[in-house]
């Protein structure tokens, strides 16, 4: 892994510790910004068909986005309790654990729900989802290359949580860079995929708990960037003999780029600057433009 992302990421920290405390509006204009663009992001990369501007007003006002379906309402309501979790944590120093997850999911994922699942004969069934426990059938998917990818065995899930968990801690007492720690633990909990549903989501909840955690600011994976995303992470599990043993470079680098952008976006909050990013709102119209189903840009 190239050494400059760290040292850049580490040099912007810096800056920004140099600037601390910030003034409570600005924390509050920037914790906002993040808050909702975490909580469209990370659950657009999943398909949930709220723009940005639905998911702001749902959030911030309550509103509902007419014709969008209940669960992709009720999928960013919980996303934003989750982060909110999340924040308490850290502030409160609770333990990452197994209790810790579990009952995050249980925040995430709001209440017991059935999904489409395709059957071994290739029916499609209404599959149950259970929220704060571990799965009790197999859930592999079809990669971008038509194969089947098979994540961690039901039977085997509680042994790899508790090996990944000893994992981070072990690393953690040894000065790991929080980069590192918090990229490994999101590709190592997607190879296990420990739940029913919502493991991408919890993935990213839990790696910018521990960047949180360490002083840094959240890796924001974007929409847009949902096939690269994807791409590095079934490149690496494909370049190794199994899912931890593949190569982790690509995504410590990407987790690391996401993490410099939020980075630079609190440096320039921090000097007085404006938050808002080149091409907000063409990005804004360009996502109501896909969400009508008509070419971005016209």
């Amino acid at each position: 892994m190239a050494a400059n992302i760290l040292e850049t990421i580490d040099r912007l920290k810096s800056e920004l510790d140099a600037h601390r405390p910030l003034p409570p509006d600005v924390v509050g204009r920037v914790s906002q910004k993040l808050r909702l663009e975490w909580n469209y992001h990370s659950n657009a990369v999943e398909g949930n068909s709220l723009t940005l501007g639905e998911t702001r007003s749902l959030i911030l006002h309550g509103i509902t986005a007419h014709g969008k379906p209940m669960r992709d309402h009720l999928d960013i309501q919980g996303h934003d309790d989750a982060v909110k979790a999340v924040e308490e944590a850290v502030e409160n120093e609770e333990a990452l654990n197994e209790v810790f997850i579990r009952n995050l999911h249980r925040v995430l994922l709001r209440e017991p729900y059935e999904m489409d699942a395709r059957a071994p004969d290739g029916r499609i069934v209404k599959r149950p989802i259970s929220i704060g426990s571990y799965k009790t059938a197999p859930n592999n998917v079809l990669t971008t290359t038509g194969e089947v990818h098979y994540f961690t065995a039901p039977e085997l899930v509680k042994p790899e949580m508790t090996d990944l968990l000893d994992w981070y801690h072990e690393a953690e007492s040894k000065g790991e860079h929080p980069i590192v720690l918090a990229a490994v633990f999101h590709y190592r909990f997607v190879a296990i995929h420990p739940f029913d549903d919502g493991n991408g989501r919890m993935a990213r909840l839990l790696m910018n708990l521990i960047l949180i955690r360490h002083g840094y600011t959240v890796a924001m994976i974007r929409a847009e960037d949902r096939g690269l995303y994807i791409d590095i992470l079934e490149r690496g599990q494909r370049t190794g003999r199994s899912p931890v043993a593949g190569d982790l470079r690509e995504f410590i680098e990407f987790v690391a780029s996401c993490c410099e952008s939020s980075l630079r976006l609190h440096l320039r909050a921090a000097r007085g600057e404006s938050i808002d990013e080149p091409g907000d709102t063409q990005r804004e119209i360009d996502l109501f433009r896909k969400s009508l189903g008509e070419p971005p840009g016209e």
